[in-house]
């Protein structure tokens, strides 16, 4: 039996026909961007998201970019986050002409530790961004606190938390403003790239609406120098389909969680850390061992599928060090990186296949012993 990590096709399978549908009425009015599906999925999903605001944009990348020039953060600016975070997140900040100042990650949690997030605070720190990592929610509020009583802003990146929930609310609206990712492999994903950024601030909403459009505020009257970043009509209607099984999906992803926090809670490794006040979506399920390299090598080996989320701190990628950037050491952050190792989550996998990589796993601790 061979398991993936993520199979793309159980989900399409399941709703072809209806996004057929639903793309056979987009080509025949020719209607690509800018139309009805972008704007009822961003009417459906600020709803869903309990915001004011929701703008498709093209992708994860440029939701965090065009949050930021929103916010008006620009050259000499900096803006915090954990170490601990995929790569492209910082490209944005790069792009604007701000510094990301990296932060150690919080022991027993995926977010940001607090008392270093207060220490990299200077008079040029304009944003923190708390990446909701892996489906789980950061712990927001001291994160909102300590921002407010600075007067920075926080921009809250739930690319990997469509749909968790922090103290009853959904993970965005959180902060000022949420970019968001709905690439493919996504809990809410598109057929290809495209984004989103969420708000309850109508300046804000308004700045982005006219980044994205190269700052036209009517056309050919462009108001400001600004950005092409559409969703178009095609990955609208995907994510409109998706979106009313989203909360479904999310579910199954938490009952496979389950079992799996049941069978390994007496083994040699650690699961995903879980809260009362905070529901994750196990955008990835991720355990940690120090002999995650072995323990990959046979998974794999009996055909199951594993991940890595993610094997580099910021600092330590090649991009990074070329630049000449500041070193950092962050123990915990790189003690994760080391150790992380994600098993198949996904909400279509059968029950077979998760008793599969349960028993993999135990055998895998059973024969080392």
């Amino acid at each position: 039996m061979k398991i993936p990590l993520l199979d793309l096709t159980r989900k399409y399978r399941a709703i072809e026909s209806e996004l057929r549908a639903q793309w056979e009425e987009t080509f025949s009015s020719m209607r690509l961007l800018n139309g009805p599906q972008l704007a009822e999925f961003e009417r459906e999903f600020a709803r869903y998201c309990g915001v004011k605001h929701a703008i498709g944009v093209a992708s994860g990348t440029d939701a965090i970019q065009l949050s930021l020039r929103a916010l008006g953060i620009s050259q000499g600016d900096e803006v915090i986050l954990a170490a601990h975070a995929p790569a492209p997140v910082i490209e944005p900040i790069f792009s604007v002409g701000a510094m990301p100042v990296l932060v150690e990650k919080a022991k027993g949690d995926y977010g940001p530790d607090l008392k270093s997030l207060k220490a990299a605070i200077t008079p040029r720190t304009r944003a923190i961004m708390p990446v909701h990592m892996l489906g789980l929610p950061c712990d927001m509020e001291p994160i909102v606190k300590i921002a407010a009583e600075k007067n920075i802003a926080v921009v809250e990146d739930s690319s990997q938390a469509q749909g968790a929930t922090y103290q009853g609310k959904r993970a965005a609206g959180l902060g000022v403003i949420t970019p968001m990712s709905l690439g493919p492999v996504k809990n809410l994903a598109c057929y290809g790239d495209g984004g989103v950024v969420l708000t309850n601030d109508d300046r804000l909403a308004v700045a982005v609406r006219l980044f994205r459009v190269h700052g036209q505020s009517e056309k050919y009257n462009h108001k400001i120098h600004g950005w092409n970043s559409r969703l178009d009509e095609i990955q609208a209607a995907v994510l409109r389909v998706k979106l009313p099984t989203l909360d479904q999906d999310n579910a199954k992803r938490r009952e496979i969680a389950a079992r799996y926090g049941e069978a390994f809670k007496n083994l040699p490794l650690r699961i995903p850390p879980t809260f009362p006040d905070r529901a994750s979506v196990y955008h990835q399920y991720a355990v940690e061992t120090p002999e995650r390299e072995p323990l990959k090598k046979f998974l794999n080996g009996k055909g199951i599928g594993t991940g890595i989320y993610y094997p580099l701190c910021l600092h330590h990628h090649e991009a990074w060090r070329s630049q000449g950037l500041p070193a950092y050491s962050l123990p915990e952050a790189e003690r994760y990186a080391r150790e992380n190792l994600a098993l198949p989550v996904f909400a279509e996998l059968r029950d077979d296949e998760v008793d599969t990589i349960i028993a993999a796993v135990r055998e895998y601790f059973s024969v080392r012993d």
